[in-house]
Parts: C-alpha cells; structure tokens; sequence
C-alpha cells in the first residue's frame, strides 16, 4: 500500500503558500498565517503537503504542534524543536564555532526569551533563540521555515508570549542573513490569530492572514472512489458542507455505508440522513453536557456565544472584553430569571463570574488569551449554542 495515496493532496494550494513564504522579490514578509476551522484538515494539509513541498524548494522546515500537548507552551515546544536540530548538526556546529567564535556571537537584543544550553555544540550557555537559528542557517545554507501548528495557543501565557517576541527578534535578525527565517502559522479560530497581526504591539504585526480553503468537491470525488461508492458528488458535496466541511462528520457515514452495501439508488437518500443524524447526535451530546453544567456557566456560554455572533455581523465591536461590566451582569441576570431561578439564586458577583469561566476552560469549552480575552474553544460550538431551539 503506497501511504501517500491515504492522504488527499492539494498540492497546488502547497506550491503557492510555499513560494509565497520563499520570495524574497519583494523582501522577506512578516509571516505567514492560514486561519480555517477545527477538524477540517488544516493541519494534515500542512504536514502531508505544505512541510514537504517547503523541504523540496530547499527550506529547512521545524514543525511545531501546540495541539499535540496543550500543557506544554511554545518556549518549550520551540526550544525543544530547535535543539533537536541543532544536535542533528552538532558535528558541523560545533567545527563551524571554532572556526567563527559562533560562541561569543550574540544576535538581537530582545533575542533574550529562550535561553539553551548548548555549550558542547560550540555556543554559549545563554545562547539566544536568534543564536541557535543563526547557526542552523549557517550550516544548511537556506532559508529556514518555522511551521506552527494551532499558534493561537502560544497567546494563553505569558512565557508563550515571550516565546513570539523572541521568534519575532530572531526572525528580524535573519532576515538580514544571507537566507533568512520564515514563520508559517496556522490557527482554528481567525479572531484570535489576528491579535497576533493586527496590534501595533504584537509580535506579528503586518504578517499576511489568510481563510485557509475548507474542502472542495474534488475532495468528496477522491473519498467517494477511495470508498467505491458512486454517489452523486454534487449532492454529497452539498451534504459536506452542511456538516462544515469536516471529514469526520462524513467518514464513518461512508464506512457504513460501503458495509451495508445499499443499493445504488438508495445511496444519495441515505448518505444525507445518515449524516444529519450524525450531526443531530453530535449536537444533542454537546447540548446535553451543556444542561448539566452549573446555572451560572450556561449562562456565561450562552451571553458569550450571542455577543461572539454580534462580532461577526458587526467587527467594529470587540465583545470579548467587558465580561465582568455591570451590562453583563444583568444579561446574565436575565437569563438566568428567564429560566425560572428565583432572584436569590441570581445575585452574580464577579468572583463567581472569574470562576465560571475559569471553570469553563478547565472543560475546554472557553479559550483565554494572556490579556483576558475569552473565545469558545471551538466554532461548531458557537453554532450549536446559537441555532434555534438550543435551548436548555
């Protein structure tokens, strides 16, 4: 079995990010950032297409992913990343020190965010991120390309923080170079990667954002010949993306289906109820563990979910701060004396507000930057809590 083969490709998509992140005709950008929606095969696009397509231009790609291990923030992720390279080449550093008193180089001067130790290499003890770059551009020759996997995760500490503005010093440093440093990033939810590119203050400020392209019906072509079921691709196309152009919405459907071996003419009809009732399922489950969390927090979820919707009809407006105003104390008021609670079960302080979002992350139903932003962790929830008769 050819493993590539199990894998849709979209390899002109890879090509153009990938030459994007190359040129240099018109200077070295501030970064790439591809914003799409969880599970709907972002990160696979990047490591089965983009990462390799970056390697066969000449790039040396370090992949990093946030999702993998949530609890570890990316100062470590990244240190540990670079390290791995470095000792990869610690034969060819380490002669190329001696050489150049690479270990007395010092780049940057906000470089000082990640400290190594890596004196058996040749440099220094507080070698700076800029530092350990630097020596792996010397030794390949070639741009080198940073990929970060789910980077809006880096914004929840303040050594994550730290971390960008490092990689942002080091970045600028390079860049200088004869080869130069390129951050490729991508996140589930555009809004928060854009407080890393559009604040003057922020260590990405300029980098080029973009919708990363759910899923088209060349892809529902491809499963449904991986699947030898003749479906209608127009109709299943349609069927996809009413399930939000998640593959995993539509795959065990598939499975299913190719198992039951249903009749041909019977496949269409069946595919698309099927795949509601999938849906239906997801969303009762979801909705079902929303019902059983404490009053307060059902209400929280809910009073976010409406004033996130209002951001979208209306960007002007930034609702994610305010949470602990009196304007929301008395949404969240109301909506709990709308359900029926007596006004002694509906005096919110903003102690048990702080918990119940505290609370809530700790359930991954809420997503918080370092500067006290509060998103859903996940869009489809957003949707969920949204549509009419979610309620409780």
């Amino acid at each position: 079995m050819n493993a590539k083969n199990d894998f849709f490709h979209r390899q002109a998509l890879a090509r153009l990010y990938a030459e994007d992140a190359l040129d240099t005709s018109l200077g070295m950008s501030g970064g790439l950032f591809l914003a799409a929606p969880r599970r709907t095969g972002k990160s696979t696009f990047v490591r089965q297409d983009l990462v390799p397509t970056l390697e066969a231009q000449g790039a040396r790609v370090i992949y990093i992913d946030l999702w993998a291990d949530k609890t570890k923030d990316l100062a470590l992720l990244m240190g540990d990343a670079i390290r791995y390279e470095l000792h990869q080449e610690a034969g060819v550093i380490a002669k190329m020190a001696q050489k150049t008193g690479l270990a007395k180089f010092s780049v940057g001067a906000f470089g000082n965010g990640i400290n190594f130790d890596l004196s058996l290499l040749g440099l220094s003890a507080n070698a700076t991120l800029s530092d350990a770059l630097k020596a792996l551009s010397m030794v390949h020759k070639t741009t080198i390309v940073l990929v970060i996997d789910e980077a809006q995760h880096a914004l929840t500490t303040q050594d994550g923080m730290n971390a960008l503005f490092a990689l942002k010093a080091a970045r600028d440093s390079l860049n200088l170079s004869a080869h130069g440093l390129q951050v490729i990033a991508t996140g589930s939810n555009r809004d928060k990667l854009a407080l890393l590119v559009n604040g003057r203050d922020q260590p990405f400020f300029g980098a080029t954002m973009v919708d990363f392209p759910t899923l088209g019906i060349d892809y529902i072509e491809w499963i449904c010949g991986k699947a030898k079921l003749q479906l209608n691709k127009d109709k299943a196309f349609s069927v996809f993306q009413k399930a939000g152009s998640r593959p995993e919405m539509i795959l065990p459907v598939l499975r299913q289906l190719r198992l039951e071996q249903t009749a041909p003419e019977l496949l269409d009809q069946l595919f698309a109820k099927k795949v509601e009732l999938a849906m239906t399922s997801a969303k009762l489950e979801f909705m079902q563990t929303v019902a059983s969390l404490p009053p307060l927090q059902v209400a929280l979820l809910e009073e976010l979910a409406k004033i996130t919707q209002q951001n979208t009809l209306n960007p002007n407006v930034n609702p994610h701060q305010g949470l602990f105003s009196q304007q929301m104390h008395e949404k969240i008021k109301a909506n709990l004396m709308n359900k029926g609670l007596k006004d002694n079960s509906t005096n919110i302080e903003t102690s048990a507000i702080q918990n119940g979002l505290d609370n809530l992350r700790e359930k991954n139903f809420l997503w918080r930057s370092q500067r006290g932003a509060y998103w859903l962790e996940d869009e489809q929830l957003l949707l969920w809590l949204t549509q009419p008769n979610s309620s409780h």
